[in-house]
């Protein structure tokens, strides 16, 4: 036999499953016994790393493998293939590694179904979050988690837009200097953080992208001025409901605030 050509499809379907079906097997049958050498040879060599289980396949149960082979892969979902990509992405960032990459991995699915959304946006949140403050904040996954779950919280009051969210909060911690020597103690600074944010946009007039603007352009020199986080916080709101939007207000604030020109 000179040749054997098959052909496997494998599709990603409306229900995020991963289908692989037999599409076309064409055999010249010429040797049988080279035949089976061959098949063995290529089968052998194509799915021994999908699953260890499968040894040399023979001609004569060549399409029954296959099969096993496909429905398999059938049972794999693409949100599961994304979440698996998105945390390789977050050990690659940080180094983390073990059971700290595998608890990392439960906080993301708990997060999933605590706030929706899919584990693989939770660990898209995480790597935001890192790559804003410190790689080396993963090695705490109880504080990955909890800033994790300040940005999914403030990302309601956003439409759900967690890049958004996390931006506004890293911004925040960024321009007030919070250290993150210790995680857990940054989480909770984060956590206050939000708070005073999320309730200045709800009572006040600036929104919190606009917020975000003003931070950007006064957060430092409030906090080198030793001005509170939520004083900081009004001031924005004051100046936005007299016309000073986002990045202007933060602009106006030293003229506003008499804290920040003393």
């Amino acid at each position: 036999m000179e040749n054997i050509n098959y052909k496997i499809n494998f599709d990603v379907k409306n229900d995020n499953k991963i289908v692989a079906a037999v599409a076309k097997i064409e055999a010249g049958v010429v040797d049988v016994q080279q035949a089976v050498v061959k098949v063995d040879n290529v089968f052998s060599k194509t799915f021994n790393n999908i699953s260890s289980q499968i040894k040399t396949i023979s001609f004569g149960s060549m399409l029954q493998q296959i099969n096993m082979v496909a429905d398999g892969l059938n049972s794999i979902t693409a949100p599961g293939l994304n979440l698996s990509t998105s945390l390789y992405d977050l050990q690659a960032i940080t180094g983390v590694t073990g059971s700290k990459l595998q608890e990392i991995e439960g906080y993301a699915r708990q997060a999933a179904k605590t706030f929706g959304g899919s584990a693989a946006d939770s660990v898209e949140s995480y790597k935001l979050i890192l790559s804003q403050l410190a790689p080396e904040i993963a090695n705490t996954p109880a504080a990955l988690k909890a800033m994790g779950d300040s940005v999914n919280t403030l990302s309601k009051t956003m439409g759900g837009d967690t890049v958004a969210a996390t931006e506004v909060l890293t911004t925040a911690m960024n321009q007030y200097q919070v250290s993150t020597a210790d995680p857990i103690a940054a989480s909770k600074e984060m956590a206050e953080m939000m708070n005073v944010m999320a309730a200045g946009a709800k009572e006040g007039s600036a929104e919190l992208p606009q917020i975000k603007s003003a931070l950007e352009q006064a957060g430092m020199a409030a906090k080198t001025a030793n001005v509170g986080f939520e004083e900081t916080n009004a001031a924005i709101q004051v100046l936005d409901k007299a016309g000073k939007k986002g990045a202007e207000g933060g602009v106006a604030l030293g003229f506003y605030n008499p804290a920040l020109n003393s």
